[in-house]
Formats: structure tokens, sequence, C-alpha cells
């Protein structure tokens, strides 16, 4: 059973380099992963290591010390001693004082995470960042998004291949329960460290990893958890096929980037279907990360399709206006 489980884990790095959509038009000489000291993170640091040595590709790990934590940078410190006895190079990273959140703080301190995770494999030329999300991560974030009202796309899960500030962020582990990553760490002798903030309730992703924990059978639960979210996934990606057909009836994107908005079509189009295609439009035009929020974006929405006017106003860092008598403007606040 231990021999099965390891091999499962290091089946799943493998596959991942198979599977490479753009292996066939590059060799892959130098990798990096995101490393905090958990056992996903350091299992798929371990796993890595192995794999790149063998296939002769340079691989660095990355540490970022967020300083939240008194203790956070003596964990790096710690963490470097253990990678050095693995020979694994290793760089600690550290988020300025100024730039720590002191709200939403566990949403901005991924988003600042990424950032400078992906700085750094942009500054080093390094195309894929390797990270530990598992299934029961997949889990976590399905429940924190069901609760939160999240729609198709909010409740689809966490892709294996995904892509942020131009570098392919990969996740090999998305199948594999924490409880595995583990069971491997203990059978190569390798201790983790565990993160006492996880224990911190103010956070709903703790109170969601301690109900999934407090569960019976949580690995079938998260698997099955897992399996509903790609169903959701399939759903939407039908729902966005019908999108892209119907989206040139209502709206047409300029060269400059502006869109135009067909004020007579945009009436008979599915009330969902034209929701969607603006706060793409718009997240694009405005330069977010995030949809606007759903009830704003329904005024918006309204506004366009019950005015036969449209006066000048701004909206998530769009503005929008008349053209003609048929189509409103939508373009980027700042020009």
């Amino acid at each position: 059973m231990k021999e099965e489980i390891n091999n499962t884990i290091i089946n799943k790095v493998k596959e991942i380099f198979l599977d490479f959509p753009i292996r066939k038009k590059t060799v892959i000489k130098k990798i990096a992963v995101a490393v905090s000291g958990g056992c996903d993170s350091l299992c798929l640091t371990v796993v890595l290591n192995e794999f790149c040595k063998q296939q002769k590709i340079n691989l660095t790990a990355i540490t970022v010390d967020h300083q939240i934590r008194p203790n956070s940078n003596l964990e790096a410190i710690n963490l470097n001693k253990v990678l050095e006895k693995l020979t694994i190079e290793h760089k600690i990273l550290t988020i300025p004082k100024n730039k720590i959140p002191q709200k939403n703080i566990e949403a901005n301190l991924r988003d600042l995470r990424y950032e400078i995770l992906t700085n750094f494999c942009k500054e080093n030329k390094i195309d894929f960042l390797f990270v530990g999300h598992h299934l029961g991560d997949i889990a976590e974030n399905f429940l924190i998004r069901l609760f939160r009202g999240s729609g198709l796309d909010g409740l689809s899960p966490i892709k294996k291949i995904s892509e942020i500030n131009g570098i392919k962020i990969i996740r090999p582990f998305t199948e594999i329960s924490k409880n595995d990553l583990k069971k491997y760490l203990i059978d190569k002798e390798i201790s983790w460290f565990e993160d006492e903030s996880n224990d911190d309730e103010k956070f709903l992703r703790n109170k969601i990893r301690k109900f999934l924990a407090s569960l019976p059978k949580q690995d079938i639960i998260e698997k099955r958890i897992k399996s509903t979210s790609e169903e959701i996934a399939k759903i939407r990606d039908e729902f966005d096929d019908i999108m892209n057909i119907q989206k040139p009836l209502f709206l047409t994107e300029n060269e400059d980037g502006s869109v135009m908005v067909n004020k007579n079509n945009l009436p008979k189009i599915n009330q969902n279907i034209a929701l969607k295609a603006l706060a793409i439009a718009l997240m694009k035009i405005g330069n977010k990360k995030y949809k606007p929020r759903k009830e704003k974006l329904i005024r918006f929405y309204n506004y366009l399709k019950d005015n036969k006017t449209i006066k000048r106003y701004d909206f998530y860092g769009c503005t929008i206006k008349d053209y003609d008598n048929q189509q409103a403007i939508i373009f980027s606040k700042k020009i």
C-alpha cells in the first residue's frame, strides 16, 4: 500500500511533464516550485527534485516570507536547512512590510505571493512554477465559493495548468489527498512544518478545513466534491460555447481594446449570457483580476438594456457612453 501511494505521487509529476502542451516546442531546462514548508509543497519539492536530477532540469525552490507571523523568518531559515540537506537550491523572498495587506488578508496575500513568485520566475527566465495544491484544496475552495454564492466559474475546480503574469502555474497533486502526501514524507523520513495560523478560525478556510477533517471518510468526500466540481466545469464550458456564439450579436471588440454594445440586440440575449460577456469585457478593459460583484453588474446591465440614451459614467475602471443611436461604447477610464 505504501509503495502504491508513493508510485502514484511520483507518477503524477511524470504525467505533467509528458502532457505539457508546449513540450513539443521547447526543451524544459529549469523550473521553480513554491514551497512553504507544509507537507504538500514540501512533498512536491522532494518529488520534483528526484525527477529533475534524472532529467537534468534545474530546480529552484522558492519560499515567500510574508512576515505576518513573528516566527515566519525562522521557519523559512529552518526550511532552508532541510532543503540544503537534499541539495535543493532555495531562495527566500520577503514581502515588504509596507505591502502586507491589512484587510481581506487571505485573498490579497495570495495575489501578492503570486506576484512575487512570478516576478522572480520572469527575472530568472523560468517559464513554469509548480505549486502543491492537493485534493483537499479543491474541496475547500469549492465549499468556500459555495458559501459565498459563486456561480459556475467559481464552483469549477482549480486547473492543473493555468497562467499568472505570463508564467505557467502547474499543479500535479490535485487528485492526491493530503494524508497521502504526509505518508510519502514520513516514508522518506522528512519532517514538514505546520502553519500555526491554520488553527485561526477567523479565516473561513480554516473552519472548512477543520470541518472536512472531522468527517469519517474525508478522502472519499473530497473526491466526491472534486467530481461534482468537474461536472459543474463541463456545464460551464457548454455555457461558454453558447456565449461565444451569441456574443457577436451584441458585443464587438475594437482594435483599440474598447467594446461596442448593440443596445437594440442586448435585450434579446439571455440575461446570464449577457452578464458574463459584459463581465469579461469589463475585466479586460478595466484591467481587473476578478469579475464585478453580481449585484453591481446586474445594475450596469439593466442600465444598458433599459435606457435608449446612455449618459457618460464610470464603472469598474471603465467609462461608458453613447456612440450613436444604436451603440454604446465601453473603454478604459484611463484613456
